[in-house]
């Protein structure tokens, strides 16, 4: 044809599958499985995929009972969407508020979807410093944050980001103090629902290394 895109392409000789496969070893193979007929699990695949699923159900059901006791305490109530999306508010509201009360602040992308960075302006010995406080979701927050959980039922971070947890960080991170935070955004509701928010500021109050609750939830 006057042409080649590989001048030095050569014909391959002979059959290329049969130099990388044994042919007759696969079709001996095939034969022997097929001698007393059609395998159930050939012919009825959805069967045995069913009971790939049960299996696998009954291995999570026992996965689920050896890590019960890493559980964290009151996990049921951390992962109640109802009752935690309460008192939504936007992102760009809780950050407007804050500059109304003097603090020094501005949310950027953080480069996680739906999630922007709190960073907040404050003097230092050695000049002004700008010191990261959480990551808010975006376009709005619910009031509490909502637990997620791996495939074991175990803590797998939030699914939801409250607005009280990044107040909470912001007393922890001395922005705020907590009479201030609650003065700005009101006092939570003493229920069960903020019972852990609650834990969070008392231990960080009280300094107790021996409190565990050191989360926000």
């Amino acid at each position: 044809m006057g042409w080649s895109v590989n001048p030095e392409y050569k014909e391959i000789q002979g059959s290329p599958i049969k130099s990388y496969h044994d042919v007759k070893t696969t079709q001996a193979t095939i034969k022997e499985l097929l001698k007393d007929g059609t395998p159930d699990w050939f012919s009825h695949p959805e069967d045995y995929k069913n009971f790939a699923k049960e299996s696998y159900q009954a291995d999570k059901e026992a996965s689920d009972e050896m890590v019960l006791g890493y559980k964290m305490e009151n996990q049921d109530l951390l992962t109640n969407y109802k009752a935690r999306a309460v008192n939504i508010m936007s992102t760009a509201a809780f950050v407007q508020r804050l500059k109304n009360n003097g603090v020094r602040c501005f949310a950027i992308y953080n480069g996680l979807p739906q999630t922007v960075g709190l960073w907040v302006v404050v003097p230092g010995k050695t000049g002004t410093t700008v010191r990261y406080i959480a990551f808010m979701q975006v376009p709005a927050m619910i009031e509490w944050s909502v637990l997620d959980l791996d495939k074991h039922g175990l803590p797998a971070g939030e699914s939801y980001r409250g607005w009280r947890t990044v107040l909470s960080m912001l007393v922890r991170k001395e922005i705020l103090t907590e009479a201030k935070a609650h003065e700005i955004f009101g006092h939570p509701t003493d229920s069960i629902v903020s019972r852990r928010y609650r834990q969070t500021l008392w231990t960080y109050r009280h300094r107790k290394e021996n409190v565990t609750s050191k989360d926000g939830f």
